[in-house]
């Protein structure tokens, strides 16, 4: 639209030139054109604008075409972007147990923790009776006494030996001597020895000690007012010749039941 406009305002100022150069040629200025003086024709005007389409029916419509052939396959497209991570599906169900491998075993695991104790079982019979076993080569040799006090007993020195007023009991053969209370072996083996001697309820202590060849075996001891019993005893070894006795330091009570004794018997011979 703007190109037409252009052009026809190029055409008319061509035509105003053209109309200006005639007039200065002309012979006479009072003489009017007609034919004898007609120049050449003149440059087309401007033309009109385009005018209203026309009010003509639409026509049927045709029938459609038949299908086009099938185009050939397109090229692969690029490779999209990774899409978002999706959330986890739901737990499958368990499968059927698989077949067992052909590997070799495992290394063998720790230890595991002890278990709790089982229950008892119960008692099994009782196995055959074992074989009787030789008898054996008992000693013939006995060796035992009990000696006994039936008064009280001041010693006239410290740690002197405690002497005997009565044989309860003496083996055939046991060597006691009641005066000095002392033991002395003639069946060497291992002894039991026990004492049991009663503190003067005036006395403030007792002691009293078993000797081996005047050797201090086991003491017992008592520091207190009124009456105590102090006891003891021991096993040892005594061979043939060896002496034992009582050694007391302090003063010691008895009557006619006896509360004060000393007692020795042969355990095994050696």
């Amino acid at each position: 639209m703007k190109i037409t406009i252009a052009v026809a305002i190029v055409l008319a100022s061509m035509q105003v030139q053209f109309l200006v150069a005639t007039a200065a040629v002309s012979p006479d200025s009072g003489m009017t054109c007609n034919s004898c003086c007609q120049g050449p024709a003149g440059i087309p005007g401007i033309p009109g604008s385009n005018g209203n389409h026309g009010q003509g029916l639409v026509g049927p419509r045709g029938d459609a075409g038949s299908p086009g052939e099938v185009g050939q396959p397109g090229a692969k497209g690029d490779k999209g972007s990774d899409g978002l991570v999706g959330e986890p599906g739901a737990k499958g169900e368990h499968g059927l147990k698989g077949d067992q491998g052909v590997g070799l075993p495992g290394k063998q695991g720790p230890q595991g923790l002890p278990g709790m104790n089982g229950l008892k079982g119960e008692r099994g019979e009782p196995g055959p009776a074992g074989q009787t076993g030789e008898a054996g080569k008992g000693s013939t040799r006995r060796s035992a006494f009990t000696a006994v006090r039936n008064s009280n007993f001041n010693p006239p020195s410290p740690w002197g030996p405690l002497p005997f007023e009565e044989l309860l009991f003496s083996e055939e053969g046991t060597d006691f001597n009641l005066n000095n209370g002392t033991f002395t072996c003639n069946v060497p083996g291992v002894y039991v020895l026990m004492f049991s001697v009663l503190k003067l309820s005036s006395g403030s202590y007792l002691y009293v000690q078993l000797r081996k060849n005047s050797n201090a075996i086991v003491t017992g001891h008592v520091n207190d007012a009124d009456y105590h019993q102090v006891s003891s005893s021991a096993v040892i070894p005594l061979h043939r010749g060896d002496q034992v006795h009582l050694a007391v330091h302090g003063q010691v009570y008895s009557d006619s039941y006896p509360y004060t004794s000393f007692t020795g018997f042969l355990l095994y011979e050696i």
